[in-house]
């Protein structure tokens, strides 16, 4: 069984990109060593994560990630167990949509994309179809 928690939250405006990059190489090391994949979907200082994995290192990073300072305003969009995670090969994906309109063009393809590759198994799942929705209304305007 895996553990699977989709949130979404508002950076601070002193958390700058160049410093979103930066926690996120420490994301990606973290999670490979904790077999927790994910998704950062970034936009308007707007955070939509995906975080999947066994459950008791998904809640311990999750109880971290709420108590980061560098965003607040954090809401769990669903929070629920899993027989598979959705992506197998993900440490942590990162779509930034604060580019050009042709770079937020290329980001979109790419994350469209990832949402295709879903485990087969899911993906019919609730987890996808809330992630799906609730990135395709953050970009609703990209």
């Amino acid at each position: 069984m895996f553990h699977s928690i989709i949130y979404k939250s508002t950076a601070k405006e002193s958390f700058v990109l160049s410093e979103i990059e930066n926690m996120l190489l420490k994301a990606k090391k973290h999670n490979k060593s904790q077999n927790i994949t994910g998704c950062i979907v970034y936009s308007d200082r707007q955070f939509i994560q995906i975080i999947e994995g066994p459950e008791q290192p998904i809640k311990e990073l999750y109880a971290s990630i709420k108590n980061d300072e560098r965003h607040f305003d954090v809401k769990t969009l669903i929070e629920t167990k899993t027989k598979k995670t959705l992506w197998d090969d993900w440490s942590m994906a990162f779509y930034n949509f604060a580019g050009s309109s042709d770079q937020n063009k290329h980001s979109r393809i790419l994350l469209e994309s990832y949402f295709d590759r879903a485990n087969e198994n899911q993906s019919n799942s609730e987890v996808l179809r809330v992630l799906k929705s609730n990135v395709l209304e953050l970009l609703s305007d990209k």
